[in-house]
């Protein structure tokens, strides 16, 4: 995965987690995705000398240093299954040729061990732990020398399971299972056991999970400033975690299939299964069709984003049909909507309204995207999108785009750290899209006047740098468009933005740009084929990067 892509998807986990309630009306859950992975070893099978009998052999996971400092986790093993306070055995060895100063080991981030050598070369472990909580657990083990060395185990991940909750509640969960079943009209191919995890457990889940550091942060504000979406000084990282988990109310992860409802009371009322209406209707997506281009990497951020709003439209269409159906009586109807209406919608203003808009856009606007499909084709006519799924996100707000099979052009920026110099590096490169077109233009424009601007969208890609550890930027938005008509549009739209954000004194270039001052210079160009925005320090740097961008 390359750094780009990287930064790309943690900017998507943002805000994939921020507000599942709006407006009074509950958002069904999530599709969980994860900012880094790491692969998980198959466990062996293996004949037992005493009994003959087939037993799962622990696979070791160590990571050596070239000055033979190692820690191995024999135990537990990957795919794991314990009930809810059964003891988990902890079987650890670690080496150091410095002697072994410290092990640590921790599940979803929270420390569960830690043990002082006392400078062996060669230290065993063997201790019990027990989980606190039911659901998936990742388990890293690490040890240090005195010196500082350090070694760390790839994640194991085991589930723990309430079988009592679960079986008290497994008619409820067989009940909206065979109801959603027979209103999508695909089977549950493979089993799986839900989870109830309470408000508290789900944050602190979140929190632990979610591979976000400060640097990640920096660099998204960096990339967010160059759209004039937030000031250089956000401060992204304490803001997105203060939200972290306050309003989720369930998610299904395809990557561990682990499938969670959030429940205080440990009792499933009408309200929460509807939410798992939605999140079995992930399952069944994630079993017959091709959920994981979500986080495919490859497809980059645009097109994961609209096969996102696939997927959770997809969901929320099932959602609004299990109303229509008549699944719930009149009391349970009665009591989602009352708890619907006395819902706590967690106030996000402290956060800029692309990342909010960003969560919503895949439940929203992906629904009228499903619908429209739905209305068209029925169910079937959404088998056949996700044979060949959206492509932008352009397809998803206006869905006769689809049905034309209008694709994104593909656009190209060359290089400019020949241009810009050694002290300059790309800190991300991709699609923007017509959703954060529409974003970036709707900071200062009326809603008409961004529908007009950025319909007919054809195709783009953006990319930005940064001086050495400083807040000075280049950044370089290129994009083509369906038409003369529609690029010019753009282009009348994008002057009015400057000047509302930049001033009204436009500055002519000799070279056919129009630029504005501000603490930096933004320029615009119309080549009558394609589309430049150029952000840098200076006239003279705008003008180099405009001549060098296009291939």
């Amino acid at each position: 995965m390359d750094e780009q892509k990287t930064i790309s998807l943690r900017w998507l986990v943002i805000a994939l987690v921020i507000i599942i309630v709006v407006g009074g009306f509950l958002i069904g859950g999530l599709i969980l995705l994860r900012v880094q992975s790491s692969p998980q070893p198959a466990p062996a099978q293996v004949s037992d000398a005493g009994s003959g009998s087939p037993t799962s052999t622990p696979q070791p996971t160590a990571t050596a240093l070239p000055d033979h400092v190692s820690i191995t986790l024999h135990s537990p093993t990957d795919d794991l299954e314990v009930d809810l306070g059964t003891p988990v055995q902890l079987v650890i060895s670690a080496s150091a040729g410095s002697g072994v100063h410290l092990i640590n080991v921790t599940s979803n981030g929270q420390g569960i061990g830690s043990f002082r050598g006392m400078l062996e070369t060669d230290v065993e472990i063997d201790q019990l732990w027990t989980p606190s909580y039911a659901g998936a657990h990742t388990i890293v083990a690490s040890v240090s020398t005195r010196g500082g060395e350090s070694a760390t185990t790839e994640p194991i991940r085991i589930r723990v399971v309430d079988r009592e909750l679960m079986a008290r509640h497994a008619p409820i969960w067989a009940d909206v299972e065979a109801n959603v079943t027979e209103v999508r009209g695909l089977a549950k191919l493979e089993a799986f056991e839900p989870t109830l995890l309470s408000r508290t457990e789900l944050r602190q889940r979140l929190q632990d999970e979610f591979f976000y550091t400060e640097e990640d942060a920096r660099r998204d504000v960096l990339v967010l400033s160059a759209f004039d979406f937030v000031p250089a000084n956000f401060d992204l990282y304490t803001l997105q975690r203060r939200y972290l988990g306050d309003s989720i109310a369930g998610f299904y992860d395809p990557q561990t299939k682990e499938f969670v409802v959030v429940s205080d009371d440990s009792e499933v009322d009408a309200l929460e299964q509807w939410i798992y209406a939605h999140e079995f209707m992930h399952a069944l997506q994630d079993q017959h069709f091709q959920l994981d281009l979500i986080a495919d990497t490859e497809l980059g951020f645009e097109e994961n984003l609209a096969i996102r709003a696939l997927a959770e439209g997809e969901a929320e269409l099932l959602q609004s049909q299990y109303l229509e159906l008549g699944y719930f009586d009149d009391v349970q109807f009665a009591e989602i909507f009352n708890r619907l209406s006395r819902a706590h919608t967690p106030q996000a203003d402290y956060l800029p309204p692309v990342l909010v808009n960003q969560g919503l856009f895949p439940y929203t606007v992906g629904h009228d995207f499903a619908r429209a499909i739905y209305r068209q084709q029925g169910w079937e006519g959404l088998n056949h999108v996700w044979q060949n799924p959206p492509r932008s996100t352009e397809q998803i707000i206006h869905p006769d785009r689809y049905f034309a099979g209008d694709v994104p052009q593909i656009v190209d920026l060359a290089p400019l750290t020949d241009t810009l110099g050694s002290e300059w590096r790309l800190i991300e490169q991709e699609v923007f899209g017509e959703f954060l077109v529409r974003e970036y233009l709707s900071q200062r424009l009326n809603d008409s006047d961004v529908d007009q601007a950025a319909t007919g969208w054809g195709g783009d890609r953006y990319a930005v740098y940064q001086r050495g550890d400083s807040d000075q930027l280049v950044m370089v938005l290129r994009s083509v468009w369906d038409t003369p008509n529609d690029r010019s549009q753009f282009v009348r739209g994008y002057a009015s933005y400057a000047d509302r954000v930049y001033g009204q004194e436009r500055l002519r270039q000799p070279d056919g740009g129009t630029c504005w001052q501000t603490v930096d210079i933004i320029c615009l160009y119309d080549s009558g084929s394609d589309v430049l925005i150029v952000r840098a320090p200076d006239l003279n740097m705008a003008g180099a990067v405009a001549v060098a961008a296009r291939p």
